[in-house]
């Protein structure tokens, strides 16, 4: 069994341990030099946490190793550490530090504290939550699987036929493991990484994305242990459990318009799509027109069968992309929207190939990570449906928020209304609580997967936080940074200084400037971002 094989003690650290039926394991953290295993060559230390398997049967004695990295402070005296969550959920905290993630965080985080990055259940080398068999299994359920439920007369019923499918298949192979690996035992294990720092017994925690979920549940599990919370790209924690989230469907419209809008005040050559005439409302209206005719009849600009078909949900993936992290894709994004117009195959070839490449895996719709999404995102949810007509009230809200993309955007919220299992801990209150300290919170109304209103929700449940807007076009301030926020956010960990109510933030460059998010961190001589 998956199980069984992840229970062993792993080998990058020693272990002192004392364990009583009763109680959490109570242990001191042995760390290891791998700063070679660094991009930048940062000082940085790994060690592994034996942690309860299952934290509502502790007197099974069942273990589990978390794979933890710092990347130490490079300013005396220390002032303890503060550990990330760089969303997903999926994403592995060890390897996004042990990226140029590192230098980013180094760079944004106060120099006189570590930052600790661990792998959540469910991700990277903990507990990995798995539902294929193969390789081979796995991609005849992708490319079977309409990533938009509007691309055809008959994607929705397939959509929900297969991703039934996909909840039994996951159910049949993983089962035991998915009850494991829900947010609230993370949230635990969150904690039982803070005992074993044995620092002063408080959490400093930087959440991003589904990282906020993580910290808004933090917050309310262990209100009198936060001193520092900082949520970025925060996510609305009562729509996420159960399973479907309507705050970020009107943005992704929004934020569409605001790449044409930037696309129109940098004017050509600096966006092609920046004619003579052009407008916020006519490329609005061009880009409607196209998604349209793919519906009927998909674009042929080669001979490569799977890779010269323009298909629609080929468009909502890059326009995902586009707008998800527009610094980095919007000049390639709106150049490959510009290929197919003009029908122009070189170009779209090009264009297509440097999407391909700055894609991150573990947050497309094709990803070796979907499994770690699904299994941690379903089984903290509690919306279930035995009929497709029972998912009609989501859809029609969604469709009625987006005019362009309700069924790509919905289409990822299927899977967990047919998940067939539960996490065996869910937290069940209402996300309020007085922090020890009040947590900073930040939003972007153009952020199109967690946008400034969810941050608005869930500031009114945390006594005395704050939101501060930046105005970021793209997902989290990593991904549209800007001085203003950046030097929030430090100033925050530094002292517990807030902005003040309704402070705006800006950032530092428009999407067609030809910056890239390195250049906001003062590190532009990288040759690229991910290495």
């Amino acid at each position: 069994m998956l199980l069984k094989s992840w229970i062993v003690l792993q080998i990058h650290a020693v272990l002192v341990l004392s364990v009583s039926q009763n109680e959490t394991i109570k242990q001191t953290l042995i760390w290891n030099n791998c700063t070679e295993e660094v991009s930048g060559a940062l000082p940085a230390d790994c060690a592994q946490l034996t942690v309860p398997l299952d934290y509502t049967d502790l007197e099974s004695g069942g273990t589990l190793n978390l794979s933890l990295i710092k990347i130490n402070a490079t300013k005396s005296p220390s002032k303890g550490s503060i550990l990330i969550n760089p969303g997903g959920p999926g994403v592995s905290g060890v390897t996004d530090l042990k990226k140029s993630s590192a230098l980013i965080f180094r760079s944004l985080i106060n120099e006189d504290y570590n930052i600790i990055g661990s792998d959540p259940r469910g991700t990277g080398q903990t507990l990995p939550f798995t539902c294929f068999n193969d390789q081979i299994e796995q991609l005849r359920f992708e490319t079977s699987t309409p990533a938009a439920l509007d691309e055809s007369d008959t994607a929705l019923g397939k959509a929900w036929a297969n991703w039934a499918l996909y909840a039994k298949k996951c159910q049949q192979t993983s089962a035991d493991v998915g009850e494991l690996i829900g947010t609230a035992f993370t949230a635990r294990d969150v904690m039982q990484i803070v005992d074993a720092l044995d620092e002063d017994g408080m959490l400093r925690f930087f959440g991003q994305s589904y990282g906020t979920f993580l910290g808004t549940t933090l917050a309310a599990m262990f209100p009198d242990r936060i001193d520092k919370l900082v949520l970025d790209g925060v996510v609305n924690p009562h729509e996420y459990s159960t399973g479907w989230e309507f705050d970020p469907a009107p943005i992704q419209d929004i934020a569409l318009q605001q790449v044409f809008r930037q696309c129109i005040e940098a004017g050509s050559p600096a966006c092609v799509l920046a004619g003579e005439g052009a407008t916020v409302e006519s490329l609005t209206a061009t880009y409607r027109n196209l998604i349209q005719q793919l519906k009927a009849e998909p674009i042929v600009l080669g001979s490569n069968s799977t890779l010269d078909v323009v298909y629609y949900s080929d468009i909502m993936l890059a326009t995902e992309d586009g707008i998800r992290q527009a610094l980095s894709y919007a000049t390639p994004f709106v150049g490959y929207l510009h290929s197919i117009l003009e029908r122009n195959a070189t170009a779209y070839q090009i264009y297509r190939a440097q999407l391909a490449a700055l894609t991150q895996p573990g947050f497309s719709q094709k990803s070796t990570a979907i499994d770690s999404l699904y299994g941690i995102r379903c089984s903290d949810s509690k919306f279930r449906a035995e009929e497709l007509e029972d998912i009609a009230p989501q859809l029609d809200k969604i469709n009625n928020a987006t005019e362009l993309f309700g069924g790509y955007y919905a289409s990822g919220y299927i899977p967990c209304s047919k998940w067939q299992f539960k996490a065996k801990e869910i937290y069940s209150g209402d996300y309020t609580a007085k922090t020890k300290n009040p947590a900073l919170l930040i939003g972007s109304p153009w952020d199109n997967r967690t946008p400034l209103v969810s941050a608005h929700n869930v500031s009114t449940g945390l006594e005395g936080s704050v939101v501060l807007q930046h105005n970021g076009l793209g997902h989290v301030v990593i991904y549209s940074p800007g001085q203003c926020a950046i030097q929030a956010i430090q100033k925050y960990f530094e002292d517990g200084t807030l902005p003040y109510p309704g402070t705006i933030c800006e950032q530092d460059f428009g999407v067609f400037e030809g910056k890239s998010i390195l250049d906001s961190f003062g590190l532009g001589g990288l040759v690229a971002e991910g290495q």
